[in-house]
């Protein structure tokens, strides 16, 4: 009974109470090793030395920095999509109410459908500004010419997740074109 000791549970704080052990390194129990001065992977059946503790925090704190990074990309990168598309549906409908502005009087006339440039300009403003989207930070440029209506959308997009980690870094500029001309179905 010389040759024996108790050994001391490392988490629990105490004696493992009723078991004696011999002291040679390759008899001892696992609790008794990891005491002596190494871990146990206990899956892999590895022993890997005390310094390595805490490296899979470290791992795990860069992982999820990687994928916060990945989501901010594509969560800010789907805002501009999403912007570039209702940029888009808001041009189109306004180039298409505004090329329904036909001069009347040109029509009764020779027949041919015209634009009335001035109208078609209006009624494309109007369009615009009852849009739900529609605000101060879109601007806008519409031009009539005879045979079309040209409106020119732009807005600036600004980071959302990956702001605070591009300080100083310009907004994504949109920009969006839609064309439409008077169309005479019919006889």
């Amino acid at each position: 009974l010389s040759n024996m000791m108790a050994c001391e549970h490392p988490l629990l704080g105490g004696p493992l109470r009723g078991r004696r052990f011999s002291r040679r390194e390759d008899e001892l129990p696992l609790l008794s090793r990891e005491v002596a001065g190494s871990t146990r992977d206990r899956s892999l059946g590895e022993a890997k030395p005390v310094a390595q503790a805490g490296s899979v925090t470290i791992w795990g704190l860069g992982l999820t920095l990687v994928i916060a990074l990945f989501a901010g990309l594509v969560i800010d990168v789907w805002r501009v999509f999403a912007e570039r598309q209702d940029l888009s549906g808001m041009a189109d409908s306004a180039a298409i109410a505004g090329a329904t502005a036909v001069d009347i009087d040109h029509l009764n006339l020779t027949g041919d459908v015209i634009l009335d440039l001035d109208g078609s300009e209006l009624r494309a403003l109007e369009y615009l500004e009852h849009q739900d989207g529609w605000g101060p930070e879109i601007t806008y440029t519409i031009v009539a010419e005879a045979g079309q209506l040209t409106v020119v959308l732009e807005r600036d997009v600004d980071f959302t997740l990956l702001g605070p980690l591009l300080p100083g870094e310009e907004p994504l500029h949109v920009t969006v074109t839609s064309r439409a001309s008077p169309n005479v179905v019919g006889p």
